[in-house]
């Protein structure tokens, strides 16, 4: 099944690359029916401490703490968009980032080809953004909203950005509203660093949503489904706690063997959220519930508020956002010998399977200067607070050793041309 999944997804591609050519070389002839455009953030950010390390989300591999660092925040993306005709559109987005894996196969966030056979119905085949959360379409454009990143709390436990597959989309005239149903399926491969290594994740993948749009208003429902085919990079682990020859020093470690698979298992994520914009003051808020069956991405409630003002060239701002996990602790029994090896495996076991929860809050106070057309300066502080073993959003030398509460601060500028 893997490699029939490969293959069809090479041929996608190949498929993609080809009509992409031909809508390059279709808009050379129609000068008026192609478009390049770009957007890109240029950001830093520092804690208060050196005892984590602060991610924008999952998939980043460059943490910053008390020493300032620019990869959180910074990111550059360029898309491309041609009309065949005049219901046939083809779209790439690629953005240079700091992401886990593959730096050019997974920065390239988009490369579809869009069918509209009608003004209401849409219906793209290729690599497609995941569409379940209000910020979908604009994730990375840090231009598209007024906070430095994408609240913490709700957007940073979301590995899976994109998906090569279909979607299908019917919008409906309620009145002077408006109702979209979406459909959406295919196939996950998304990266992301962990403490046991690099983890790539493939999943098929399936979902469904609904936006209302309604004068200011904007309502989003949404939800994904994802069935893990593949495993963490914890097969050593694995193969050491079922080698017989352990059970005679440490009998119980064989018992937490299935603990330590994420294979074959099912992710259900869930979300509503709701967004107000009438020129002058604008608020957001979603709320999200992940639910799985492994003991690496766990079950957690997420949500945030933010609410802004504008004032001439000026938008202030206050975000609060809260995210908790419902796992409980797994019991590490000790080995018959205390042994530096034994014990050293009692460790690792623990590290594995009881430090990925998710218990921590944040306030935020920002401020966005648009002081230049299509440009924006943007500040922002954010307090957070910990529980134990809440930290599993953040990068850590040493599981467990948290602080109770740390500061971030950011500034940064972004930008569309």
């Amino acid at each position: 099944m893997l490699a029939a999944m490969r293959l069809l997804r090479r041929l996608m591609c190949g498929l993609l690359l080809l009509v992409c050519f031909m809508a390059t070389a279709k808009a050379a002839e129609q000068s008026q029916r192609w478009s390049i455009k770009g957007f890109g953030s240029f950001g830093g950010a520092g804690l208060d401490t050196k005892r984590i390390g602060f991610l924008r989300n999952r998939t980043q591999t460059q943490a910053v703490d008390n020493s300032w660092g620019v990869t959180t925040d910074s990111r550059l993306g360029v898309q491309f968009d041609g009309d065949m005709t005049d219901s046939l559109h083809a779209t790439v987005q690629w953005i240079a980032r700091d992401h886990a894996g593959d730096f050019f196969e997974q920065n390239l966030e988009w490369a579809f080809v869009r069918w509209q056979p009608r003004d209401d119905v849409n219906i793209r085949i290729g690599r497609l953004g995941l569409d379940t959360f209000l910020l979908s379409d604009y994730r990375e454009v840090g231009y598209a909203y007024p906070w430095m990143r994408p609240p913490h709390e709700f957007y940073a436990n979301i590995p899976v950005s994109h998906f090569d597959g279909i979607d299908f989309a019917q919008k409906f005239a309620i009145d002077n509203d408006f109702l979209t149903l979406k459909f959406q399926a295919g196939y996950s491969t998304s990266q992301m660093q962990t403490g046991l290594g690099l983890f790539t994740i493939k999943a098929p993948t399936a979902g469904v949503n609904l936006v209302y749009e309604v004068a200011d208003w904007r309502v989003r429902a949404g939800y994904s489904y994802l069935h893990f085919l593949s495993d963490v990079p914890a097969q050593d682990l694995i193969n050491t706690v079922n080698d017989p020859a352990l059970a005679s020093v440490y009998s119980g470690a064989a018992g937490l063997s299935s603990a330590l698979s994420l294979k074959d298992t099912d992710l259900h994520f869930m979300a509503v959220g709701a967004a107000y914009d009438d020129g002058t003051w604008l608020a957001q808020a979603e709320a999200s519930y992940m639910a799985t069956d492994n003991a690496y991405v766990v079950d957690a409630a997420s949500a945030y508020l933010s609410v802004g003002r504008r004032i001439s060239e000026f938008t202030v701002y206050g975000l609060y956002g809260l995210s908790f996990s419902f796992n409980d602790r797994v019991d590490i029994p000790a080995p018959s010998l205390p042994a530096p090896p034994l014990l050293g495996l009692q460790k690792g076991l623990d590290r594995a399977l009881n430090y990925n929860s998710i218990a921590q809050q944040s306030f935020s106070l920002g401020v966005r200067w648009d002081f230049y057309a299509n440009i924006a300066f943007k500040a922002q502080w954010t307090h957070f607070w910990f529980c134990e073993r809440g930290a599993a959003l953040w990068a850590q030398d040493e599981p467990g050793n948290i602080p109770d509460q740390v500061n971030l601060w950011s500034l940064g500028v972004d930008f569309v041309f």
